[in-house]
């Protein structure tokens, strides 16, 4: 059996929310219209070269990307 998945974005709503959440903009899911985001790490900008997890609190789903990697 496959390991279960943890629902991400089509790669479209991944970018739009990357590079929302780079330039400061407001984030908004395309999945379920919430506003309401946890980003791991907390650091605003994060440090270069760290793991950033955007998570939607409402529906679950998820984009990572690597800050500074632009």
């Amino acid at each position: 059996m496959r390991k279960p998945r943890p629902a991400t974005y089509n790669p479209a709503q991944a970018l739009h929310l990357i590079a929302s959440d780079r330039t400061g903009s407001p984030l908004s899911c395309p999945s379920c219209g919430s506003g309401a985001f946890e980003r791991e790490p907390n650091h605003t900008p994060p440090p270069p070269r760290s793991h950033v997890t955007l998570t939607c609190t409402s529906c679950g789903r998820m984009a990572r990307y690597i800050a500074g990697a632009a």
